[in-house]
C-alpha cells in the first residue's frame, strides 16, 4: 500500500518510487491511498506530477474527488467521477473509490460496475481518522473475497466508527467489532441504512 504522503519530499519519495517499481518488478499488486495532506506540498503541480505517476502503476486507487481531481489536474482537469474510473482503468486500476467524506463513496470496477454506500449515520467527534479506517475496512472485505458492495459496506462502517471516537489509531476496531457496528446500526435503521 502506498500513501502519497511519502510522495511530498525527499528521501521518501524516491523510497516509495523504488518501491512501486520494485512492487512491479515483483508481481506484487499496488494498492494506493491518495492521501493528499495540504501542508506536505510546495504546489498543485508536483502533486499532480508524483500522484499521477503511482495511479498509472496501481492496482487499486482511493481517493476522495478532491484527491483525484490534483492527481489529474496535469492530465485532465474536471473529469466526472466516472471519466476518472475510466481513465485509471485503461492504465493498470482494477478498482477506483471516490469518497466524498459524510455524502457516499463509490467503488468503480474494471468491468464498468458502479457500487456506492452512504456512511453510516454517527455523531462525529473529529474529522481524521475516516480515511485509514475506510480504506482497512474495505481492504479487509476485500482480501477476505466479498462482494464489493459489501467492501464498501464495512469500510463506510469501519470509518463511521473511527471518527464518532475520541482518537484515531488506538480507536481502530477489529472485524468483529465492526460487523456487531453493522448489525446494530441495521437493527436501529434498517437493512438498507448504508446502501444507496
Amino acid at each position: 500500500m502506498v500513501s502519497g504522503t511519502a510522495l511530498a519530499e525527499s528521501p521518501s519519495r524516491e523510497a516509495t518510487l523504488k518501491a512501486v517499481m520494485s512492487s512491479k518488478k515483483n508481481n506484487t499488486k499496488i494498492i494506493f491511498d491518495i492521501d493528499y495532506r495540504e501542508y506536505n506540498w510546495k504546489n498543485t503541480d508536483e502533486i499532480s506530477i508524483y500522484y499521477s505517476m503511482i495511479a498509472k502503476e496501481a492496482d487499486i486507487i482511493m481517493g476522495s474527488r478532491e484527491e483525484f481531481d490534483l492527481t489529474e489536474k496535469l492530465i485532465q482537469p474536471n473529469r466526472t467521477d466516472k471519466q476518472t474510473a475510466e481513465a485509471w482503468h485503461g492504465y493498470n486500476a482494477k478498482i477506483i473509490v471516490i469518497k466524498y467524506g459524510m455524502k457516499c463513496s463509490t467503488a468503480y470496477t474494471c468491468d464498468s460496475q458502479a457500487f456506492s454506500i452512504k456512511p453510516f449515520p454517527v455523531e462525529a467527534r473529529k474529522g481524521f481518522g475516516g480515511g485509514d479506517g475506510y480504506d482497512s475496512g474495505f481492504l479487509y472485505g476485500l482480501y477476505q473475497g466479498w462482494e464489493i458492495i459489501d467492501c464498501l459496506e464495512f469500510g463506510s462502517a469501519e470509518a463511521s466508527m473511527m471518527v464518532r471516537s475520541n482518537n484515531c489509531s488506538d480507536s481502530l476496531p477489529n472485524a468483529e467489532q465492526v460487523k456487531q457496528f453493522i448489525k446494530e446500526e441495521k437493527e436501529q435503521y434498517g437493512e438498507m441504512i448504508a446502501r444507496v
